[in-house]
């Protein structure tokens, strides 16, 4: 019996020993000091951008900005800050206003550790484009051109744990009380959680003045047509908040009853199939143009009597990586043959029980361009973008 116990005292003090070992190792585990630019250029309208801090526990650090016209700042509009690492990563932000100087400038960033690693590094932004509306890094979002009618917004609400996640952009174009695109990634975050329609309500969105949207808060369109999405609710299923902000007015269009809830379902379902890992950009659009399909009147009115055009067709723009699994950015990309797009282009009619798609409602990106007058999925990169915009493969989506 003695034997026994000797060996299990000796058995748990080598596991003692061992988890002490370990747990040395990882006290005495360095973290080199090191401090780098979460992005060192940025759109002449940012606002701020970060500095990442990485080094042990209790270092102290000095960071200073230098600047021409001193046109970058910490917290507080001051240029030098010193702390202590309180973890071996910190973040800290830098602000700034817009550029409209016509030309980019540069900051420097000078970080100094007690530990006498040194970092300078050069912060640009870019020259802010007057005649761009609105303008962000995001693959969906299609140049915003700043024409007097069009009205440019981004919607922002709960995924996850983020609280201003972006939602939707849109193009509302207050002559025919709807938006002319709106756009939107799509992943299966956002496709999956515990959002309900049957808890949402149809209303004025909250960004544009009531009286230039179409009032439908208190039923549909007058007629045939119903409260037809751009961005899918289904799409937003993240959160209730999310979901809710597909029912704006801004989201809707007039769109004929059979072919909302037959033939445009059916394709708002066949691209929620297309969702990949690398995330899928849609750009879902009305064109109002040309002539009208004889099932379709060219306007209707809103509960309150104001005229609503009627779309002539409907489309959806589609880019995403051709594995779906990439890890990379669009704006990453150099290869076309990683990259796949497409357009559905719907003409906009009473379509009876008819669900099917097929390749003949494919267009290419640059049909679309010329079309709509509208450049889409500007984050390509220039050397492939008119190659990937120019080539469709539709049975690449499952489409024949």
């Amino acid at each position: 019996m003695l034997k026994v116990a000797n060996k299990i005292f000796i058995a748990l003090w080598c596991v003692a020993a061992a988890m002490l070992c370990g747990c040395e190792n990882i006290s005495m585990q360095i973290v080199e000091s090191n401090a780098y630019l979460q992005n060192e250029t940025v759109n002449g309208d940012s606002k701020n951008c970060a500095v990442v801090l990485e080094a042990q526990q209790g270092t102290s650090y000095v960071i200073t900005i230098e600047s021409e016209e001193d046109w970058a700042h910490f917290s507080g509009g001051v240029n030098v800050i010193e702390g202590e690492m309180t973890s071996n990563t910190k973040v800290v932000f830098i602000y700034f206003s817009k550029n409209d100087s016509g030309v980019s400038r540069e900051a420097t960033l000078k970080v100094e550790f007690s530990d006498h690693k040194h970092y300078s590094l050069t912060l640009t932004q870019n020259s802010y484009d007057s005649s761009i509306a609105l303008q962000r890094d995001w693959a969906e979002l299609p140049v915003c051109k700043a024409e007097g009618r069009y009205i440019y917004n981004a919607i922002y609400g709960e995924l996850g744990a983020k609280s201003n996640a972006r939602n939707y952009t849109y193009c509302f174009d207050p002559s025919v009380r709807a938006s002319l695109w709106v756009a939107y990634p799509l992943h299966s975050a956002y496709t999956t959680g515990s959002g309900n329609r049957n808890y949402s309500s149809f209303g004025y969105d909250p960004l544009v003045d009531d009286e230039l949207q179409a009032a439908l808060g208190r039923g549909s369109y007058n007629g045939w047509y119903d409260r037809g999405h751009q961005l899918p609710a289904a799409d937003r299923k993240c959160s209730q908040q999310m979901m809710d902000q597909t029912f704006y007015a801004t989201n809707m269009t007039p769109q004929q009853a059979n072919f909302n809830q037959k033939k445009w379902g059916a394709l708002e379902g066949r691209v929620r199939g297309m969702i990949c890992s690398d995330t899928l950009y849609v750009v879902t659009g009305a064109y109002f143009e040309g002539t009208h399909h004889s099932s379709i009147a060219s306007s209707t009115t809103d509960k309150m009597g104001s005229k609503c055009p009627t779309p002539t067709y409907y489309y959806k723009a589609l880019l995403r990586t051709k594995k779906g699994n990439t890890g990379k950015t669009i704006a990453e990309i150099t290869d076309p043959s990683e990259l796949r797009a497409v357009v559905f282009w719907l003409q906009h009619q009473n379509s009876g029980e008819d669900t099917t798609i097929t390749a003949a409602d494919c267009i290419t990106v640059e049909e679309l361009e010329a079309k709509t007058g509208f450049t889409f999925f500007p984050m390509l990169d220039d050397a492939i973008e008119q190659q990937v915009k120019s080539t469709i493969e539709p049975k690449e989506w499952g489409i024949y």
